[in-house]
């Protein structure tokens, strides 16, 4: 039943919808074949939302399985159809209306309706999903309303500039028929390590456990011969492996066992995988692409937690940023291919560019632990700093056995001013428990960012006393949490970058992080049997939007096994595709077929 209130906007409103949407996929694009994606790291749970579900990988999940109301542009950042045909906004400007499109379905062939996308927002606002940034943020809304069977209605309880974005774009919707009865504890437990049925492209089909996922590619989508998806969603089966062993990935890699790799180590790129140490990238079989795209830049580092002594002193923070020799790294280990960090939004408009630059300094740094009471004569008898009877002593966790290697420099900086750093290399599973527990001392860390800043989920201090959220240091600042509750309200976007940028400025004066860097670009190997669009990855996108927009071309593969066969080279590449950058310089149209 309509509420009173609501059946007068419902009979004057305007609504909306665009169709003028194009897409990012090759008209050339081939459905068929199948696709390896590998990686050193099982996922914790393939639960979409809740508990340790918050890393890249299960984003990509959750945008390959299900969808969400709405869809943005990546060109243009208009609002595009999802799940909802069309959309409406009262005049309150906190009251949103989505009609669902009457062809979505759920891959069991169950239509989906209203009561799903109530449903869904149930399951974010209960605690047993053991999400409080999720329930935090749901929270925000009222509880949606199901006025029809494909009509449901928002209603934001603050006047915000984010509240029909994050309505349309960022509730993904799950299934009711599912999920109706089951509580956020049980939901946790029931979907570890299984996926519910989606609306979206691909379903699940099989996990082991620390071995594979398995996703078929859905023929009965109910997208899949709309114009907004041309292109898209080409490969009968996505197969993600899991192999720990980095090295034996590269190894399987060159045999032909997997199909592609994206090169996270700049030595790699320049030392190993050159045509003088491979042949099949002499030849031209493997494919080398260095990808500039426009994806926005995130974080990385190493974060302390203000709650496990002796990171509560910033005397001890800034000491150890400056004993965190990035210089040396750049150039001995990473080829100068990267940009230093000196903000929380790097290489964007919300960066504070006064911010000081912290470099290598390890006489500044002896300074400040003498201030902080860990004094160099006070060594004990193994040379290690010592404060009222205390070794200066942590642990730092490691993932992936490539980062040990800018780890143990920074091990080395650490052992010459007296701090004992002991390097322990653990399962993301592990290393996500740690965090989310907030049982570790220092921990390496890298985030992806957002189109648009929500820096209420990193910095706000009803966060910083609890487990399994963004603020990982604990960190409290009343300013930035002005900032924070005023931020829902800036509807002008400049006042937004100067909120944004006043953050960043007290956030890093903090020493939340001892930054490292970042790059613009993707580094890829590919055997040569692949069709994509002229620039490979799409606009806002990494490595992760190859499985959406590349296709398995059968002639390719079978001219690559002939040459291979007889050792007749192939055509190599361009070494660096920068599509985006021209397209953004030349203010071009989109036409993915160039």
């Amino acid at each position: 039943m309509v509420p009173d209130g609501t059946r007068h906007f419902l009979e004057t409103a305007r609504w909306e919808s665009n169709d003028d949407y194009v897409s990012q996929g090759s008209t050339k694009a081939k459905k068929g074949g199948s696709i390896k994606v590998v990686s050193p790291a099982f996922p914790a749970t393939l639960a979409p939302f809740g508990k340790t579900s918050n890393s890249t990988f299960n984003s990509m999940l959750r945008g390959l399985t299900y969808e969400t109301l709405l869809d943005m542009d990546p060109v243009t950042l208009n609002y595009i159809p999802g799940l909802a045909r069309r959309w409406a906004v009262a005049s309150d400007k906190k009251t949103f209306f989505f009609e669902i499109d009457p062809r979505a379905r759920w891959s069991d062939g169950k239509p989906v309706i209203a009561s799903d996308v109530v449903v869904s927002w149930d399951m974010r606002v209960d605690p047993g999903i053991e999400d409080p940034f999720s329930n935090d943020f749901w929270g925000k809304f009222e509880r949606p309303v199901a006025l029809a069977e494909r009509l449901v209605m928002f209603r934001s309880k603050e006047l915000s500039w984010q509240s029909f974005m994050n309505a349309g774009t960022s509730l993904v919707v799950f299934p009711s028929h599912v999920l109706a009865g089951v509580s956020g504890k049980e939901f946790l437990t029931r979907f570890q390590w299984v996926m519910m049925p989606g609306s979206g492209p691909y379903k699940f089909e099989s996990s082991k456990v620390n071995e594979e996922i398995i996703l078929s590619r859905r023929r009965d989508w109910w997208q899949a011969d709309l114009p907004r998806v041309r292109g898209y969603y080409n490969f009968d089966l996505l197969q993600f492996l899991f192999v720990q062993d980095e090295n034996l990935i590269k190894e399987k890699f060159k045999k032909g066992d997997l199909d592609w790799l994206m090169v996270n180590v700049a030595r790699e790129w320049h030392q190993d995988f050159i045509p003088a140490a491979v042949p099949a990238l002499a030849h031209g079989w493997i494919q080398k692409r260095k990808v500039f795209t426009n994806i926005p830049v995130g974080i990385q580092g190493i974060a302390f937690n203000f709650r496990r002594s002796p990171f509560g002193d910033i005397r001890v923070r800034q000491a150890i940023a400056h004993l965190f020799n990035r210089e040396k790294m750049m150039d001995k280990l990473f080829f100068n291919e990267y940009e230093y960090i000196d903000s929380f939004y790097p290489n964007s408009p919300f960066a504070n560019p006064d911010n000081p630059k912290i470099r290598f300094d390890p006489d500044r740094a002896v300074e400040l632990l003498e201030k902080a009471g860990w004094r160099q004569k006070d060594r004990d008898s193994e040379g290690w700093l010592t404060k009222e009877g205390k070794r200066f002593e942590t642990e730092l966790n490691f993932t992936s056995a490539s980062t040990e290697r800018y780890l143990t420099v920074f091990q080395e900086d650490l052992k010459d001013v007296g701090i004992k750093l002991n390097l322990k290399q653990v399962t993301w599973a592990t290393d996500l428990k740690e965090l989310g527990e907030r049982s570790f001392g220092l921990s390496a860390r890298a985030y992806s960012a957002g189109l648009f800043p929500n820096p209420e989920s990193s910095f706000h201090s009803k966060f910083a006393d609890l487990k399994d959220n963004n603020n990982i240091w604990g960190f409290k600042n009343r300013r930035i949490d002005e900032i924070c509750d005023a931020y829902p309200g800036m509807f002008d976007p400049q006042e937004r970058i100067k909120a944004v940028r006043e953050i960043d400025a007290i956030a890093f004066k903090e020493f939340l992080y001892a930054f490292g860097w970042y790059s613009g670009h993707t580094r890829l190997l590919y055997w040569n049997k692949f069709g994509m669009p002229p620039y490979v990855l799409s606009k806002l996108g990494d490595h992760r939007s190859i499985v959406s927009l590349w296709w398995y071309e059968p002639d390719l593969e079978r001219k690559l096994k002939e040459c291979m066969e007889k050792g007749v080279p192939q055509e190599v590449g361009p070494a660096e595709v920068r599509w985006w950058n021209e397209f953004e310089t030349s203010g071009g149209k989109l036409n993915p077929n160039d």
